[in-house]
């Protein structure tokens, strides 16, 4: 399990690069774009806290420069690895206990955690692509197999 997690978890950094790429090449009109880009690293380092048992470091919605994105997406994505390596095959299982922004108790394994971290930034690249297509933007090719045929 801990080379598939590792694997998606290249997939995410590839596809994410190509979007922060197009945007070091034209910066979005739409500011929209910027916010789910920063929302995106948020929520992959508020997970990563949780599963660390750390206090949340980042708020869920906060503003950041393309600058700022691409650094943090490489740190988080980074310390995201590490984590997954430091891993037993067994833990992927371990209960994993958070209180999410409403204040509500939640227990969940560990690999639906990683899964949701990996499909929420899936989620919002897709929502980005809409984004660029109203803004006539080149759209990067993101799908995984296309990830799978690259490396």
């Amino acid at each position: 399990m801990q080379s598939y997690f590792l694997k998606l978890l290249h997939y995410d950094k590839w596809a994410t690069t190509l979007l922060l790429e197009v945007f070091d090449q034209k910066p979005a009109d739409n500011s929209r774009i910027n916010e789910l880009l920063s929302h995106m690293q948020s929520v992959q380092r508020i997970w990563l806290d949780r599963c660390q048992n750390r206090k949340e470091t980042v708020q869920r919605f906060q503003y950041r420069t393309q600058e700022e994105i691409w650094k943090d997406m490489q740190q988080c994505n980074a310390d995201w690895i590490d984590y997954i390596q430091s891993l037993e095959s067994t833990d992927f299982d371990l209960p994993i206990s958070y209180i999410n922004f409403q204040g509500d108790h939640f227990t969940t394994a560990l690999n639906d955690i990683i899964t949701q971290v990996i499909n929420h930034g899936t989620h919002h690249r897709g929502n980005i692509v809409i984004l660029m297509k109203e803004e006539d933007y080149p759209l990067p090719i993101l799908d995984y197999i296309s990830f799978v045929r690259f490396i």
